[in-house]
């Protein structure tokens, strides 16, 4: 059983995302196509956007150092590579200004693993596992999802800039 860390402040999430990113990725935000839409997420190298399952609202974040933890109540799953240049760790909403909600973890190679559930109306629970590999993963995948995904095949494995389109 790993430890579990709740993330504070509570994130606010909109626009139907949040972004887990290296604190060295200086523009963090990811360019949306259809296919990412449809898969739950757009990723570059140290930076991934997920999709939330509600549009706006909050969500309690805890993040394990661990394998991921398979549990009934999660919604969506979805676990793609990560590389921690930095040792920082950063999870915002896109909207979010000024918040310190990061954690530290060793540089190197992760299987980042994001789980989330509906609490409430405009709540969400959102449990982020960070796995250490020795090597970075080759692909990306969704482990469990909701009637709102209909992921391509393959995963789409990069995507561009916001606002660089």
């Amino acid at each position: 059983m790993s430890t579990r860390t709740a993330l504070s402040p509570r994130l606010y999430f909109s626009y139907s995302q949040f972004m887990v990113y290296d604190a060295s990725v200086k523009l963090p935000g990811c360019a949306w196509t259809d296919g990412h839409t449809a898969q739950g997420f757009a990723r570059r190298e140290s930076t991934v956007n997920f999709n939330t399952l509600l549009e706006f609202g909050h969500a309690n974040v805890a993040v394990s150092r661990s394998a991921y933890e398979p549990w009934c109540e999660y919604e969506r799953v979805i676990a793609v590579p990560f590389f921690v240049a930095s040792g920082k760790v950063l999870v915002e909403g896109p909207e979010e200004t000024d918040v310190q909600r990061s954690l530290s973890l060793p540089p190197g190679n992760y299987r980042l693993v994001a789980a989330q559930q509906v609490t409430g109306e405009d709540e969400e629970a959102i449990d982020i596992f960070f796995e250490a590999l020795a090597r970075l993963l080759e692909r990306s995948t969704v482990l469990v999802a909701d009637d709102a995904l209909n992921p391509p095949t393959p995963l789409l494995e990069t995507a561009g800039v916001a606002g660089e389109e």
